[in-house]
């Protein structure tokens, strides 16, 4: 018999389908070697290709059994937010041709009940259920039972334990366990325009109360007492962005814990509304007459500016010319019962506010084991330069790595380093801004926002407003079992 090169049997053409001019040649040829060679009978020969057939079928089954076959890709679905398929696409075409058995589809999705659609899809399962997905690291208590834990193999590879900042262990690790990846970092920031701190001879502030002195010497007004030119955004809530996140610091930096209900707690919480609403109601560097705090700084009207990171985006964009910097936060003095006193540098908290966004892995997921793969490439030092320098190229930086040995290739940029050089030292709870979640972080900040406007705008005073205050907070961590 001829050899046969091809790794498949040929087709096996049956008589009645040939011409019938074949057929009549065809029968003679097979009848003569069916007498001269009766081990070559044409039952033997059909025989024969049916088991060659069967053999070659079980071996494809056995090789896919042992991962050798070329198989089925497995397809992750991957829910995003804020970064779009021009920046995650390379990445994960990079995974892909390292990995060809993954396929990764990636989905961007914008903020409006982002949070509320991704849990009814978590919630409901089946064939279209997401397997790796974005949360805000606050959201945690909302996905509790979403959330698969983080493989232990996961952890060691990406040294998540030492080499991912320090804030991550306090805002993702629950019962000792990881329930989801960093891939980025942002924080709070005191942005100040250069020229108008030159102009006024003005120190940039360490404490509160050095803030509090230079927004005051900042502070231009008209002759009917209009502001004109704005120390600092400070003491209201409608037109002053990410004042939820500033309480949030000051509560950190005094020593607050919301958790207890106590009268401690309830003193120190008071005095930090106190001292925020200050800025409105006595210092008087804002009022509600002003617009956006954000397009005032923009304007080049406000001194000083408290913001995170992706802020620069919009300045950048807006107002290219702005001469702006930023800096690190203030501190309040460690010494008990000086909370507003003047205090010397080495005498100051170091304390600072995290504000990111992370990536985990639904408990329903079939396809966990190639989902941790995929997210250990991302959250690695080549996935992460890689979504790094494509985001850079449609804007000025991407990304903020969440590795310290990370931090020196941004360290260049004067902004950034601010970042990263207070990271480790940062903390974070669930009055974070612009979440968007219509859930816990927005539910706490409504809670705070009326306690605030009761003093600034209707004069108030501060501790009427704590018995609400403590119950609402109370009611959210009954709800949501914020532990």
């Amino acid at each position: 018999m001829e050899e046969i090169n091809s790794p498949l049997p040929p087709r096996r053409i049956d008589v009645e389908e040939r011409p019938k001019e074949e057929r009549e040649e065809a029968e003679p040829a097979i009848t003569t070697a069916e007498t001269k060679k009766p081990g070559l009978n044409k039952k033997w020969i059909i025989g024969g290709l049916g088991g060659l057939v069967l053999i070659m079928i079980l071996g494809l089954g056995l090789s896919k059994i042992k991962g050798g076959g070329a198989g089925e890709a497995v397809t992750l679905n991957y829910w995003g937010l804020w970064e779009d398929e021009s920046i995650m696409n390379g990445v994960i075409a990079d995974f892909e041709a390292k990995n060809p058995k993954i396929k990764v589809k990636y989905v961007y999705n914008q903020k409006d009940d982002y949070r509320t659609r991704l849990k009814a899809n978590l919630n409901k399962g089946g064939e279209n259920t997401v397997d790796v997905f974005r949360i805000h690291a606050n959201w945690l208590p909302m996905f509790a039972e979403n959330l698969a834990a983080v493989p232990q193999s996961t952890v060691n590879n990406l040294q998540l334990e030492s080499d991912f900042f320090e804030v991550y262990k306090e805002g993702l690790k629950t019962g000792g366990s990881w329930k989801a990846i960093p891939l980025m970092y942002d924080g709070l920031v005191l942005y100040y325009n250069k020229d108008l701190v030159e102009a006024a001879g003005v120190s940039l502030p360490k404490g509160w109360w050095n803030l509090q002195e230079a927004a005051n010497r900042l502070t231009v007004k008209d002759e009917n007492g209009r502001i004109k030119v704005a120390g600092v955004a400070m003491g209201l809530t409608e037109n002053v962005d990410h004042w939820s996140d500033i309480v949030g610091l000051m509560m950190k930096q005094v020593g607050v814990d919301p958790l207890k209900n106590d009268k401690e707690n309830q003193e120190k919480l008071q005095s930090v509304l106190t001292y925020y609403s200050l800025f409105k109601t006595k210092i008087g560097t804002w009022d509600e007459s002003l617009p956006n705090s954000t397009l005032f700084f923009i304007a080049g009207k406000l001194g000083f500016y408290f913001g995170p990171s992706w802020r620069m985006f919009e300045i950048d964009e807006q107002n290219p010319n702005l001469n702006y910097e930023v800096m690190a936060t203030p501190q309040f003095p460690t010494i008990e019962g000086n909370m507003m006193g003047e205090s010397d540098e080495a005498s100051l908290t170091n304390i600072h506010w995290a504000s990111y966004w992370v990536e985990g892995v639904n408990t329903k997921s079939k396809h966990q084991k190639e989902a941790w793969k995929f997210l250990e490439y991302m959250a690695s030092k080549d996935g992460l330069s890689k979504m790094y320098l494509t985001a850079s190229q449609i804007r000025s930086f991407g990304e903020i790595y969440p590795r310290k040995s990370m931090a020196a290739e941004i360290s260049g940029n004067s902004k950034l380093k601010t970042f990263v050089e207070t990271a480790d030292q940062a903390s974070s709870w669930y009055l974070t801004s612009r979440t968007f979640d219509k859930g816990l972080n927005d539910e706490m900040i409504s809670y705070f926002q009326n306690a605030i406007n009761k003093i600034a705008i209707e004069g108030a005073d501060p501790a009427n407003v704590m018995p609400d205050l403590g119950n609402g907070i109370s009611q959210l961590v009954q709800k949501y079992q914020i532990r």
